[in-house]
């Protein structure tokens, strides 16, 4: 049986895709925008964890019901844990900023009020079946934290609420921690992002 050539490369395109690694669209900080080591993996999770990080705190529970459902276990349990943050139980976990760069000229933030997060691919800000706990520190500070983020912030891209003015002035260091909750192995991700703020009046 004769083959014809384009049907071999044609077989051959198809295998070398199949074997191609893809992109986990996920989202990634727009604003400030954070800067990643590898772009093409920019809006994947860092690592995955589950209920064996507190046993005392998480084991035992239903964690596969609805993601919205697991996203309001977590928030139950986790207030009730030794955590006074998600950044407590997250840095151990994901030391530094986990596939983001510090080393880059930091983002103007002055006048700003928000940080966004955002998937282009579904057009989503907090992708819908990924419901669970966020937080941002400016520094050492809170600004924010919300028990289920996809629930609360659903624009696109979503709009997270912030003071700069009341937590940097000059430069600082803007961490986003979000932990998705629809499978058993909760998925991490650690965002960083250098920023500078104009205003002076940073909290002492």
């Amino acid at each position: 049986m004769r083959v014809s050539l384009f049907v071999v490369v044609e077989s051959i395109g198809t295998m070398l895709l199949s074997f191609a690694p893809t992109v986990q669209c996920h989202g990634y900080l727009s604003f400030p925008a954070a800067v990643y080591r590898d772009p093409y993996t920019a809006t994947s999770f860092v690592t995955t964890i589950s209920e064996n990080i507190d046993l005392c705190t998480f084991g035992g529970k239903k964690w596969n019901d609805t993601p919205a459902l697991n996203a309001a276990m977590f928030a139950s349990s986790f207030r009730n844990s030794s955590y006074s943050s998600l950044r407590e139980m997250i840095d151990p976990v994901v030391p530094g900023c986990g596939s983001t760069r510090l080393d880059v000229a930091p983002v103007n933030v002055t006048g700003a009020s928000e940080a966004r997060w955002q998937n282009d691919e579904e057009h989503r800000g907090f992708v819908d079946s990924h419901h669970g706990p966020c937080e941002i520190w400016v520094d050492e500070h809170r600004a924010l934290h919300n028990d289920d983020c996809r629930a609360a912030f659903t624009s696109y891209p979503a709009h997270l609420p912030l003071d700069y003015d009341a937590l940097c002035g000059g430069e600082c260091r803007l961490t986003f921690y979000w932990l998705a909750l629809h499978e058993a192995a909760w998925q991490v991700y650690k965002v960083c992002a250098p920023i500078v703020n104009t205003n002076n009046a940073k909290l002492a």
